[in-house]
Formats: structure tokens, sequence, C-alpha cells
């Protein structure tokens, strides 16, 4: 897998804790290839030079990928040039796989890619997310619910842990 002696910092941004999950899952698979893995929120990351890959993921929330993720590529653009990037995200759009979703799951990805189009990630994974009301803020809480009746999303955690660990494990090894 070309991961041994490779050191990698998953770097994400959670809102309410399922996307935390997922970057936690895949810096385990990670680690299982033989990368040294680091796993931080994207506003804890001091220093990127010292990784040969590095992978962000953030939640689409109202279609949008979480501000501080895209932040974080912006303001680290010059470096990630010369490092391995991966990116992924989570969101409820595909908590029911159609061609729709898949569709609007493309344009997610297509709208994470240009945020700095000249990295060139090596992949863009696309993970279903968890509909909790319990997580959710109370406010919010009155909205998701109107959401989950009018998508006919209900309350659950849709990840697919197989899918997640088969991307990472896919991840190519550095340039």
């Amino acid at each position: 897998m070309g991961q041994a002696n490779q050191r990698a910092l998953v770097a994400y941004d959670s809102r309410l804790g399922s996307t935390a999950e997922v970057a936690e899952f895949i810096g385990g698979a990670l680690s299982e290839g033989g990368a040294s893995v680091d796993i931080n929120t994207v506003s804890e990351v001091t220093a990127l030079e010292v990784y040969d890959r590095v992978v962000i993921g953030g939640a689409i929330r109202y279609d949008r990928w979480l501000p501080e993720a895209v932040a974080f590529v912006r303001k680290n653009r010059q470096i990630l040039l010369d490092t391995q990037v991966a990116f992924f995200f989570t969101c409820l759009t595909l908590a029911k796989p159609s061609p729709e979703t898949e569709r609007k799951a493309e344009a997610y990805a297509a709208k994470i890619r240009q945020i700095a189009p000249d990295l060139r990630p090596t992949s863009v994974g696309r993970f279903a997310g968890v509909l909790e009301f319990a997580r959710t803020p109370w406010p919010a809480r009155l909205l998701l619910r109107a959401l989950s009746v009018t998508t006919g999303v209900a309350e659950g955690d849709y990840r697919d842990w197989q899918a997640i660990r088969d991307w990472a494990m896919k991840l190519e090894a550095p340039r």
C-alpha cells in the first residue's frame, strides 16, 4: 500500500460529532496501513510541512462544506500543493441513495475541488452522515425534524463504515 513510514494528517471540522468519528475511523485505517497518523480539528493544526499526506474533511451543512474546512484549505493551499491531499465530506443527502442524490453529492465534491482547483486531490470521499435529533441544538432540531419529514430521511446513522474503510485504504501512496 505504500503507507509504511509515512506521516499522515487527518484534519476535520465537525459540528455535531459525526464527521469527527469518521475522521477518527479514517485515521485508524491509515494507521493499519502502516502510516503514522495525527487526527486533529482544522483549528488545532499548527504545521503541515511534516506530513506526506493530508486528508481534510468536513460535513456538508446548508449545501456547503463547513466554513472552517474551506478556510483551512485556502489558508494552507501553498503548502498543500507539495503534499498528497484527499478530501472527504459527510452529508445526509447520501442517506437515501438515488441518481438525484448522487448528482447532489457530485456537485458538493465539485464545489470542494473548486476551493483550490490547483490542489488536485487524489480523491474526494463522499459519505452519508447521522441524523440524531438529540445531538442537534434545540432551535435547529425543529428545522431538522421538518426536513426529515420532507426528505423521507428518518433519524439514524447512515454511515457505511466498510465504504469509509475501503476509501481510506485506497488512498494512493505519496508522490
